[in-house]
């Protein structure tokens, strides 16, 4: 049976941001996070990081150095009694500031599209109707709100919290911690009314979220492309092979070589619409 999460944003939600932690020493709680955590846990829910880190691709830190800072994160919780189920992360990032070739990319991963929630879903069994988003910018709202979730905002600037209340994505703006664990516990809907849509979620954008995550490439992991491009060409790929062993039957049974010619240059035309989608998806 799946369970339901809540996905927290990482710097200026739980630890403090200094700007690009670099280093396991630069870790700190913010008041009240272990706190924060070990009520949600309480009340059933999984404990999920989702945090872009593209300082990877920046060049700041690599992946193992993040690994280490999260184990910090870990003995920090776990020092005060909390823990963390699963932590997900988003080291890539388009354009320029990318100096890491590896990592310069677009993702389905990085907020604010929801491909970390959607990942935690399939390999964790989540119940995305059933699960919460917390952070503290909008991309986190939006990320959640694109995977299905309810979501909530941290924000202390009243003016901040009253354009923030303004927007779709956004459920609850709440000034701290506890306040953002108050909203999950007092909103959260019984275990049998998880699988109900969210009031007020574009089903169909969900859906074409899904979809995106599903055409998504991972390098680290070596996935196999399964872009809309790729499938197309694939199935044009498929009708060439059929026209071909058209054709070849045409020109051992027919008396005229001018049918069994056609059935060549449609097999022809379809194989080079085949190459041409493979070719537009080699550019993604």
């Amino acid at each position: 049976m799946a369970s339901a999460a809540v996905f927290w944003d990482r710097d200026r939600t739980l630890i403090e941001d200094p700007g690009y932690i670099s280093s396991r020493d630069q870790v700190r709680l913010l008041p009240g996070a272990a706190e924060a955590l070990k009520r949600v846990s309480a009340a059933g829910f999984e404990n999920i990081i989702a945090t872009n880190q593209s300082g990877i691709a920046r060049g700041l830190l690599d992946e193992p150095t993040l690994e280490s800072i999260h184990e910090r994160l870990r003995e920090l919780l776990a020092a005060e009694g909390a823990s963390i189920d699963a932590i997900y992360y988003c080291p890539y990032l388009p354009g320029d500031e990318a100096v890491v070739e590896a990592y310069r990319q677009d993702s389905d991963l990085r907020k604010p599209r929801p491909g970390m929630l959607l990942k935690a879903s399939l390999e964790r069994k989540i119940d995305l109707a059933g699960s919460w988003c917390i952070g503290d910018s909008l991309r986190d709202a939006q990320a959640g709100r694109a995977a299905g979730c309810r979501t909530v905002i941290i924000e202390p600037d009243p003016a901040a919290r009253a354009e923030l209340r303004r927007r779709k994505e956004v459920d609850f703006t709440v000034t701290s911690l506890s306040e953002a664990v108050d909203a999950v516990l007092n909103h959260s809907r019984s275990s049998s009314a998880r699988t109900e849509t969210i009031p007020g979620t574009d089903t169909g954008e969900t859906l074409q979220e899904i979809l995106s995550f599903l055409r998504m490439v991972d390098r680290r992991q070596q996935t196999v492309d399964v872009s809309l491009p790729a499938i197309v060409g694939m199935l044009f790929q498929v009708l060439a092979f059929v026209a071909l062993i058209w054709a070849v039957f045409g020109f051992l049974n027919a008396d005229r070589f001018s049918e069994p010619m056609l059935r060549i240059l449609f097999t022809i035309a379809l194989q080079l619409v085949a190459m041409t989608f493979f070719l537009i998806s080699s550019r993604r």
